[in-house]
């Protein structure tokens, strides 16, 4: 079952092993060939890929570049077309379409740490973190599907500049100065896509938004329901938060969700539902027989902070 679990006070952020290390991982991306490392296709610069455009779809898993895209760089960046509430993340400098076409040129066709020197010095203008998060990187990576969509870049253009945004975010991440302090009792929430769904762009930015509140995060995109409902029976969360995609699958969901909470081994726990139908269905929550439906990282995390509180908890 393709996830991970992340604590950011203790952890420092994923490195992927050369394919050389002694160390022996299952993870599939560890253990891809030693030129498609991470730190390989970072430090590439975009015209030393091989051009060519996104594999068929039903050979990709044969693919490693395409399995290193698909397994390691999406999920990771999953959330980052949510947006929050603007009012969270004012700073001193405002983010401009011209930030996003910089980093975006930086990203892809500068050196390796062009575009981690280009943030540091928005930061030290007085930019937010979130501001980073969801106004820079955000359109960024989203402007850099467009331009692949269009012919305009090629796969392995976007994939390195992926890469890239994601070594900015892990950057961030690791930030001691950036980082909530410990919770007097720990808070655990699993997050997890609508299984079947294609684009799982969603949960790894509200994972992040989650670590950095403190939180102990599971995030499990890819799982099927049978997993999820295994997970919440063995393991104590406080919150189960599910990305839902379509309205097609709402009917299911709502009878998954009860499921949910009678496998559960928290009875008390808060069901939180987002994703695309968040934005679309105000009354997504009622649909679904969740306890609330969050639009962007900020307000999952706000949501589920106060469904800990003895108020707000359920019997």
């Amino acid at each position: 079952m393709a996830g991970w679990t992340t604590n950011r006070q203790a952890e420092q952020p994923l490195r992927v092993q050369p394919a050389d290390s002694a160390a022996p991982s299952a993870d599939p991306v560890a253990s891809a060939p030693a030129a498609l490392t991470l730190e390989g296709l970072l430090a590439l610069p975009a015209d030393a890929a091989p051009g060519r455009r996104m594999p068929d779809p039903c050979a990709g898993a044969q693919d490693p570049l395409a399995r290193l895209v698909e397994l390691e760089i999406i999920p990771r960046l999953m959330l980052l077309h949510r947006a929050p509430a603007s009012g969270l993340r004012v700073g001193a400098l405002a983010i401009t379409p011209a930030h996003v076409d910089a980093l975006t040129e930086r990203a892809v066709h500068d050196d390796a740490d062009s575009a981690s020197r280009y943030v540091r010095g928005l930061l030290d203008a007085g930019a937010t973190q979130e501001q980073i998060f969801l106004d820079l990187l955000t359109p960024c990576a989203r402007h850099m599907g467009v331009l692949w969509e269009q012919d305009v870049w090629s796969f392995s253009e976007v994939t390195i500049g992926l890469w890239r945004l994601q070594r900015v975010l892990h950057e961030l991440s690791a930030r001691p100065d950036r980082l909530a302090p410990r919770a007097p009792q720990e808070r655990r929430i699993l997050l997890a896509a609508e299984p079947g769904t294609q684009h799982t762009f969603g949960v790894a930015m509200v994972a992040e938004f989650f670590c950095r509140a403190g939180w102990l995060v599971d995030c499990e995109p890819q799982a099927r329901w049978t997993e999820l409902r295994a997970r919440l029976g063995r393991q104590w969360f406080d919150v189960f938060g599910l990305s839902i995609s379509s309205s097609e699958g709402i009917p299911q969901i709502a009878s998954v969700i009860l499921d949910m909470r009678k496998a559960s081994a928290n009875p008390g726990l808060f069901v939180m539902v987002g994703g695309p139908m968040a934005a679309q269905m105000p009354d997504l929550a009622r649909l679904c027989g969740a306890d609330a439906a969050a639009g962007d990282a900020n307000l999952a995390v706000a949501l589920a902070q106060d469904s800990l509180r003895p108020a707000v908890r359920r019997a």
